[in-house]
């Protein structure tokens, strides 16, 4: 059934959004943390108001401690100069001891759910990151930005955890204690008050200027930082090496290594600079703020505005809140700041515009159909396919040929809906690809791409990736692509055999892997299937058994093929002949050859090197 979708905004709208490199959206720090408080409350709300409830009573009982002391000493001058009665000392010195007891049993409490809520938060978080970039418009992998984000995003994933963490410490730890503190300090002398907080003022303007340092960091070290991953791997990656020292590219590789490592070096000695130059302001701030509380404290109790008790829990105390202070600081604002790059970039990429559009029942009698289509890949001024109209039958059999950069495997992502065209529409078993989800696009859709995976699973594993609720044996598929699974040498362990040597199974050649990645795409039940040059690491005459197989195996399919060698395509019902984005020629073998065009002169270049290698005469 064919479906026409009004959308607000159109998928080549949002596109075009995408790519736009101007300024990126500004995330505050408020958002994120609303972003995170929302997530707890969603995933463990229970756990969640556990822990700030206890976080509160933790808070309350720091303070408290204070006030006991005070009550404590005032208790035991007394008795040393009233001879007042001596039990009533050790009454203040039990409820001190039950007050540590309590904070004790707390922040036992405290730490064990927080690293509970933690490991749960970050699994969950991973989970959410997945499952965003599995919804993002493929087309969107085309740039290089795209990435960037996705790395410091994977980082930012935990590091949400962890601000939640810290700010809800700071909400329903530190905040109860030190307004405790803010009453009892008033009523004992209110200049106290406003002193301690003339000194933390500028220190917490202080992290709020790092935020922006560690933010611009980080949005300028991302692509360096990828960078610099993936010349590491192009040295030690076991899939790369025996090129790479083959080649003798170990010393390109390394020198570029250690380039991006300098430049990140360099940006983080820049950062050290500035981030360390406010620490040290911040340091000489406190120490200032401490010795000018303690001088306001001396002239209290000269003057008698003091006790001597509250003289000696305050001085206690004063320590214990610039440590206090000293650790919100640096613990938790600091590692906001420091972090607050990876935290934005997450918000972005859940923000980040998906792939919409509704649900439809395919309908498969309708087959493929483009009506002037013309597709530009991001960053780019040049069309990759050129308004190009053409319809395809269901069960129609079709090759697509053409040189290299001609725009055959854009024109396959087109065709089956994983990308949007930039002009023009094309309707997939009667649905309009630029309205319609994937879910619904790639409903009976199977193919074998160019760019196989090889999974490190059991060959099993690996034939069935696609559906593992289909319990279905693999061994028709298997055979279909030409995997002897009794061939023990080969798979010692049947179907059951590990493909990865990393995890005490076997290799395989690439011309077996291709094997497999060609079963994997007939075990999943199609209607539709694409091989995008699926056969490029097996020789001619396997090649030709196997097209010839498929052929067989899709009789009641519709089956597209993209192929360099133009053998393959006397199977196919009809040759699109591809150059520069557009179809120049079209029709079958036959109808071709006679053209004298193109395909005719790609096909007798070919021919000529099975027959007497004239190419190089």
């Amino acid at each position: 059934m064919e479906v026409s979708v009004v959308a607000n905004e159109s998928n080549k709208e949002q596109n075009r959004k995408k790519f736009k490199d101007d300024t990126r959206k500004k995330i505050s720090v408020m958002q994120v943390i609303i972003y995170g408080l929302k997530m707890h409350i969603k995933i463990l709300p229970f756990l969640f108001i556990l822990i700030n409830i206890i976080g509160i009573f933790s808070g309350f009982l720091q303070g408290f401690t204070t006030y006991i002391t005070q009550i404590l000493f005032d208790s035991i001058a007394d008795i040393l100069i009233t001879d007042a009665p001596i039990y009533t000392a050790y009454y203040f010195v039990a409820a001190l001891g039950l007050t540590y007891i309590f904070k004790e049993i707390f922040s036992g409490i405290h730490d064990f759910l927080s690293k509970t809520i933690s490991s749960k938060m970050n699994g969950s978080m991973t989970m959410v990151l997945h499952d965003k970039i599995s919804k993002i418009h493929p087309i969107c992998f085309e740039n290089t930005r795209l990435y960037d984000d996705i790395e410091k995003a994977s980082k930012g994933s935990h590091v949400i955890t962890n601000m939640v963490a810290s700010t809800m410490h700071l909400i329903c730890f530190y905040l109860p204690y030190f307004i405790f503190m803010g009453f009892y300090l008033h009523h004992l002398r209110p200049e106290f008050v406003f002193a301690i907080i003339l000194v933390f003022v500028p220190v917490f303007i202080s992290q709020f200027i790092r935020t922006g340092i560690e933010a611009k960091f980080e949005d300028k070290v991302a692509p360096i930082r990828r960078e610099h991953s993936y010349y590491s791997n192009a040295i030690i990656d076991r899939s790369v090496f025996k090129e790479t020292r083959i080649l003798g590219a170990y010393k390109f590789f390394l020198s570029r290594f250690i380039e991006t490592m300098n430049k990140l070096n360099i940006a983080e000695w820049n950062k050290a600079i500035q981030t360390n130059a406010l620490q040290i302001i911040m340091n000489l701030m406190s120490a200032a703020g401490y010795v000018a509380v303690l001088f306001m404290l001396v002239s209290a109790l000269l003057v008698g505005e003091i006790s001597v008790g509250a003289f000696a829990a305050v001085f206690s105390s004063i320590g214990t809140m610039f440590a206090m202070m000293n650790r919100i600081l640096k613990h938790h604002i600091g590692s906001i700041a420091s972090n607050m790059g990876y935290a934005q970039n997450f918000i972005r990429l859940i923000e980040f515009p998906e792939r919409g559009g509704e649900n439809a029942n395919p309908n498969f009698g309708k087959g493929i159909v483009t009506k002037n289509i013309s597709f530009t890949y991001p960053n780019s001024e040049q069309k990759s396919i050129d308004c190009v109209s053409v319809k395809i039958k269901y069960r129609e059999k079709i090759a697509i040929v053409g040189k290299n950069g001609a725009g055959k495997t854009t024109l396959v992502r087109l065709l089956i809906g994983l990308y949007t065209p930039s002009e023009g529409k094309v309707f997939l078993n009667g649905m309009d690809t630029e309205n319609i989800n994937s879910k619904s696009i790639y409903s009976g859709l199977s193919g074998v791409l160019q760019a196989y995976q090889r999974y490190q699973m059991t060959l099993a594993d690996n034939v069935r990736i696609s559906d593992f609720s289909d319990e279905s044996p693999i061994y028709n598929a298997a055979k279909k692509a030409g995997i002897d699974i009794a061939d023990t040498t080969t798979y010692p362990n049947g179907e059951q055999t590990m493909l990865s040597r990393e995890f005490d199974g076997v290799d395989l050649s690439g011309g077996q892997w291709q094997r497999v990645a060609i079963a994997r795409g007939l075990y999943r039940v199609h209607d539709v299937i694409i091989l995008d040059e699926p056969t490029a690491a097996i020789d001619p005459l396997e090649e030709a058994r196997i097209y010839k197989q498929f052929i067989e195996i899709s009789r009641d399919k519709t089956a597209i093929i993209v192929t360099h060698r133009l053998g393959s395509t006397k199977i196919a019902d009809r040759v699109l002949v591809m150059d520069k984005g557009r179809i120049v020629e079209e029709g079958s073998h036959y109808d071709l050859m006679k053209l004298q065009g193109l395909y005719t002169e790609m096909y007798a270049l070919q021919a000529s090197w099975y027959e007497n290698n004239t190419i190089f005469d």
